[in-house]
């Protein structure tokens, strides 16, 4: 590595770390006055507050680092440019892509940095951050998960079960009702049973009654003492686990339960769009550095002040790009991957155009 390389490097973290960690104590203290009312309500003692915010410092710092990115980008150039290094560094035969080479590197690295913390750590932190905001601060009473009434469960193989009681410590569920459906989810089979024993590994159903359909429209039915349910991935302890939020799954738990959803033929473009948006987000780190290194590499006069507005406006454009397009792909009118991608493919096309008109 080139002494010139470390050099610039050196200036870039430095403004990096310290705008990381000016936007991490903005954030954490907007969100504070945010859930004043609440944390106070609840008497939540400062320990716990503590504790509860502890657990978001991963999340929040993975969202505010395209914006810490974006202006150590520009504080970097627009000081170099101020100084006329940019220039002297152009005059020794540098190409301005070779300049900025080092930072383009650093900026892949944070990306998927950010991608590694995202599926990591996030998801389980946000687990213990819910855990903690129902049981100690919410103070809700602990819901006794060995039993559950009257629900519907979405199961592998294409299968909903309808459960009127469950008792997952016994093993053992009573009037259930299992619809089997095929990839265009039809119903091909049902099964009602009285009772499901969960014994050596394999559910028992007793007091069946079996309806196959043919895709005619045909139906043969019969009626079974008992019934094992071979193939049947589902134990009593996956019918009582609560289900996750997406900002509590990785990226693939949340494939799998998109997987789970389509096969039962539920509606699954919210959490698809989620999904993409794991992966997109991360990669804004770079984009956005693509975006700001170019604009201020031909700067006289560019102060912190104008330098941290225009920060600021391109920020709030790229988050309002990425709302957008995530309330388009929630609704169906673009498709998930083009809205998780939106601001990625706008701020990169006009970054790679800013970075091609740049003096070189």
């Amino acid at each position: 590595m080139r002494l010139l390389d470390r050099y610039l490097l050196s200036e870039f973290t430095k403004a990096l770390l310290f705008s990381l960690l000016a936007f991490l104590m903005i954030f954490i203290l907007v969100d504070v006055f945010e859930k004043l009312s609440f944390l106070i309500d609840h008497k939540v003692s400062l320990p716990l507050a503590a504790l509860f915010y502890l657990y978001q410092v991963p999340f929040f710092t993975v969202l505010v680092t395209p914006v810490a990115m974006l202006l150590a980008s520009m504080a970097t150039t627009g000081a170099m440019a101020r100084h006329n290094e940019l220039i002297s560094m152009k005059a020794a035969g540098l190409h301005l892509y070779r300049i900025f080479l080092p930072l383009f590197l650093l900026g892949l690295g944070v990306s998927l940095a950010a991608l590694a913390v995202g599926e990591a750590l996030i998801p389980h932190t946000n687990r213990l951050k819910g855990e903690l905001e129902r049981r100690r601060i919410r103070q809700e009473p602990r819901v006794d998960r060995d039993v559950r009434l009257n629900f519907l469960y979405d199961g592998a193989l294409g299968r909903q079960y309808y459960i009127k009681r469950l008792d997952a410590a016994r093993g053992v569920m009573d009037s259930v009702s299992l619809l089997q459906l095929d990839p265009g989810h039809n119903i091909v089979l049902r099964i009602d049973a009285r009772q499901g024993l969960w014994s050596q590994g394999r559910w028992v159903l007793s007091g069946v009654i079996r309806r196959s359909f043919g895709p005619d429209g045909s139906e043969q039915a019969d009626s079974l003492a008992t019934l094992v349910l071979e193939g049947c991935p589902e134990t009593p302890g996956d019918f009582v686990e609560r289900v996750l939020l997406p900002d509590e799954m990785g990226f693939f738990d949340l494939r799998r339960y998109i997987d789970r959803i389509r096969r039962s033929g539920g509606d699954v473009r919210r959490p698809v769009v989620e999904l993409y948006l794991k992966l997109a987000f991360p990669f804004a780190n770079l984009i956005i550095l693509l975006f700001g290194l170019p604009i201020m590499a031909n700067a006289r006069r560019s102060g912190a002040s104008l330098t941290f507005a225009v920060s600021m406006l391109i920020c709030f454009a790229f988050w309002g790009i990425l709302q957008t397009g995530r309330a388009l792909g929630h609704d169906g009118s673009i498709s998930p991957i083009a809205a998780a991608w939106l601001p990625n493919l706008v701020f990169g096309l006009a970054g790679a155009y800013l970075l091609h008109r740049a003096p070189k």
